[in-house]
């Protein structure tokens, strides 16, 4: 596809996203306002429009001002959803004293729901501490410290340095072989193990398995893919966080990327350009679909254009 016309499609998705955030954002304006007047039933639905304008999508604490909304307009079957979702997606919740100590859900306390609610939470904390007694918890979390340890050093190395220097050739060597190290323990762990979700161990824990693997070579990445997706499947793994690996193998392979995750330095002037994609029109719609932003965003984030 000619650029142009893939600049035009990243513009008009980068434009579609900007007016989303806007229109959550007025919506949300509105309901504060209402809130605060104590006009319960328009606030709450000016919630609603709002969360309509992000797919369903909200900051926890504004789905708690609605709820609180729903409460005091009288309809607790729009609290409880929007409560039991603030327990499933964040962490809002996750101490019960935060909804005990609310006078606006007094009222709910009669209700068969809220037991469940509680139930719930309370179930979650002890998954939590089952989670962090388990010992690969702690292994995988500080696997995850080393891997990243370098990287986010990588540019101030860089910077002190320059990049052909003996410091940063000598850096580049401890990179890699703590990387060799990791990659070692972490294909020893999915090989007994599977893949191991946050409820496992942890959401530090589980997105070490993934930041190994992304950062292995290519047989490696090749072996494991699989594994990730059939995770990805029982909600174990990250559908973003497959996005990218499914790009990078993609590319390794010399094959257009799927959800434009990656960039490259360009060959003739060094700078980041984005590596090839594959259907350009539909590619904010395929990042959408994994809880990736729009291009033109992720592009601007890294300095990176279009090739």
């Amino acid at each position: 596809m000619p650029k142009i016309i893939l600049l035009l499609c990243l513009l008009a998705g980068h434009l579609l996203s900007t007016a989303q955030n806007e229109t959550y954002a007025g919506h949300i304006r509105s309901a504060d306002s209402l809130l605060h007047i104590e006009a319960y039933g328009q606030a709450a639905l000016q919630y609603s429009f709002a969360f309509e304008a992000l797919g369903g999508k909200g900051y926890p604490e504004d789905r708690l001002k609605a709820a609180r909304a729903w409460t005091k307009a009288g309809n607790a079957d729009s609290a409880f959803f929007h409560l039991y979702r603030l327990v499933e997606k964040t962490k809002l919740l996750d101490d019960p004293l935060v909804l005990e100590s609310e006078p606006d859900f007094a009222v709910l306390k009669n209700e068969f729901r809220w037991s469940r609610l509680m139930t719930r939470i309370a179930l979650k904390k002890e998954q939590y501490d089952a989670m962090q007694r388990n010992p690969l918890t702690l292994e995988l979390e500080q696997i995850r410290l080393l891997d990243q340890w370098y990287r986010v050093r990588w540019d101030s190395v860089i910077a002190l340095h320059g990049r052909k220097s003996p410091e940063f050739l000598d850096f580049l060597r401890r990179n890699r072989e703590q990387d060799s190290l990791n990659e070692l323990r972490v294909t020893q762990i999915l090989d007994e193990h599977g893949w191991l979700g946050p409820e496992e161990v942890g959401e530090k824990g589980s997105s070490a398995l993934f930041l190994v693997i992304q950062h292995a070579d290519l047989p490696v990445q090749e072996k494991y893919l699989p594994m990730m997706q059939k995770a990805v499947a029982a909600g174990k793994a990250s559908p973003t966080n497959l996005a990218y690996l499914e790009d990078r193998v993609l590319m390794r392979q010399g094959k257009p990327q799927r959800y434009g995750s990656q960039i490259v330095s360009d060959k003739a002037t060094g700078a980041w350009i984005l590596y090839e994609v594959e259907d350009p029109p539909n590619l904010d719609r395929r990042r959408a679909s994994v809880g990736l932003g729009p291009i033109r965003e992720y592009l601007d984030s890294t300095g990176a254009s279009m090739h």
